[in-house]
């Protein structure tokens, strides 16, 4: 998302529908939506084109001025300073309700920004009677106020169609579009309250997402954009993750979905393990589920500020290492989000794994490490049989992955396979990206095979003598 386009910020009190119009402007759910008020806390944006015009609208959390709330209150803070750098607000009231004190309050406070502001009366799903539902907000003393349903996205045409026409009465030549890089998706994960949006924050220099010490704070997967030389780096803050019999709530388990999908479509995952309680169950199976998804992994150690150093943490990265036996590839470093210890470390070790995880090593060297491990070790005989291994090459793609044709591929120990991706992550310097050894079957075409005799036949029996030419000639 560039920084250069005009920004649209969505707000309004909890549960007015703020999320859903923010999913009907993107063209996708991309915010967690639910009928219980709060579901939104961090600010989340997306580019939106129409006709022909692009802007960046974002969503915010449920917003009453003055709350004292904990969470209410950091929404709050973070709401207003966020409105300073939009070019324009929407803000989104129920229709059906009514004007509530809240509305009003709202109202008053955005007021003294001066921005151009849009009311968008939710909930208006008759159109017939849409002026009837926006009525009583013009009170509110905003120029557009526009009734609409996000939900049915009636309406929603004509509220974009004034904010496009709002935002660009002077319209700035439009510079050729530059071939920009896909940013890199890094995706956050752990279990709750292991300081991962403490974490994010912290890297970025400034607080994006809401911290709090309550368990669960973060709901929504928030991306944050953050510019590293060349490439950009796109970090996705997650919610905590807990098994399903554990999830007490609806939105505990879509923030969880949510989390999941972020690992499904991310190059490279950061672990957040807690530093002061150590390596849990939860920790495992989290660590597990990542094996499966065949991501690359950095496994962080948050809070370690409060432990001494040396011994103490080549013993604690050896036991991270074995618990962790299902990423046991990734790199461990040990940071604490609160002092900055070691964070200067976590976004080039990221970068250094992801361009491990994308080289593609020719197939004359694969070949050649495959013959080197069987040369130290050779395969093992089931039933009867050796297996042979043929030969290999690497897939292409990302994280690598290694081909093996061998003539008895079903045969092969989890041993053997262990043994050889061993064996080829020193040979070809994998040491920190996941690796993958599938072995296929194909027969040895240099293989001696046996003849083949016919079972039914009369050993006794003569074969009819052929004339020859001679005798034919003789008789003529």
């Amino acid at each position: 998302m560039s920084s250069s386009l005009p920004e649209v910020l969505i707000v309004g009190r909890p549960n007015v529908g703020k999320s859903t119009l923010f999913n009907r402007l993107a063209g996708k759910s991309l915010a967690l939506v639910d009928n219980q008020p709060g579901s939104t806390r961090d600010l989340k944006s997306s580019e939106v084109d129409w006709n022909g015009e692009t802007f960046t609208v974002t969503d915010s959390g449920g917003w009453v001025p003055g709350e004292k709330e904990s969470i209410a209150l950091k929404v709050g803070e973070m709401l207003e300073k966020k409105i300073r750098h939009a070019s324009a607000l929407v803000l989104v009231v129920d229709g059906p309700e009514g004007m509530t004190p809240a509305d009003e309050l709202i109202a008053r406070s955005i007021r003294k920004y001066g921005l151009p502001t849009w009311v968008a009366v939710n909930k208006a799903d008759q159109p017939e009677k849409g002026r009837e539902t926006s009525a009583d907000f013009d009170r509110l003393g905003f120029e557009h106020c526009i009734p609409i349903s996000a939900m049915h996205g009636i309406g929603v045409d004509d509220l974009l169609d004034s904010l496009v026409a709002g935002l660009l009465k002077s319209p700035s030549p439009k510079e050729p579009k530059k071939e920009e890089k896909r940013p890199l998706k890094l995706a956050v994960l752990g279990k709750p309250n292991v300081g991962k949006s403490s974490l994010v924050n912290a890297i970025l220099g400034e607080k994006r997402v809401i911290v709090d010490d309550l368990p669960g704070t973060t709901h929504d997967a928030v991306p944050v954009i953050i510019e590293t030389g060349e490439t950009p780096l796109v970090m996705v803050d997650t919610a905590g993750i807990r098994q399903h019999l554990k999830q007490d709530s609806r939105i505990e388990k879509l923030s969880v979905e949510q989390a999941l999908y972020e690992l499904q479509t991310c190059q490279v995952v950061l672990m957040v393990v807690d530093g002061e309680k150590g390596i849990t169950h939860q920790d495992v199976s989290i660590s597990r589920i990542i094996g499966e998804a065949f991501r690359p992994v950095v496994v962080v150690i948050n809070k370690w500020d409060i432990h001494s150093h040396g011994a103490e943490q080549s013993r604690a990265e050896r036991i991270t290492k074995r618990e962790l036996r299902s990423i046991h590839f990734a790199p461990v470093l040990f940071v604490s989000a609160k002092t900055g210890l070691n964070l200067e470390k976590i976004l080039p070790t990221v970068h250094a794994i992801y361009e491990e995880s994308c080289r593609q090593t020719p197939t004359r060297k694969v070949n050649l490490a495959l013959q080197e491990a069987v040369s130290k070790q050779s395969p093992p005989f089931r039933g009867g049989h050796q297996i042979k291994i043929l030969y290999g090459y690497q897939r292409v793609g990302h994280p690598p992955a290694f081909e093996v044709f061998a003539n008895q591929a079903a045969s092969a120990t989890p041993a053997y396979l262990r043994y050889l991706e061993a064996e080829l992550r020193k040979a070809l310097e994998l040491e920190y990206t996941p690796l993958q050894i599938v072995l296929k079957e194909k027969s040895d075409k240099h293989e001696f095979e046996k003849r083949k005799f016919k079972r039914n036949f009369d050993p006794n029996k003569r074969k009819p003598l052929k004339k020859s030419k001679t005798r034919k000639r003789l008789d003529a």
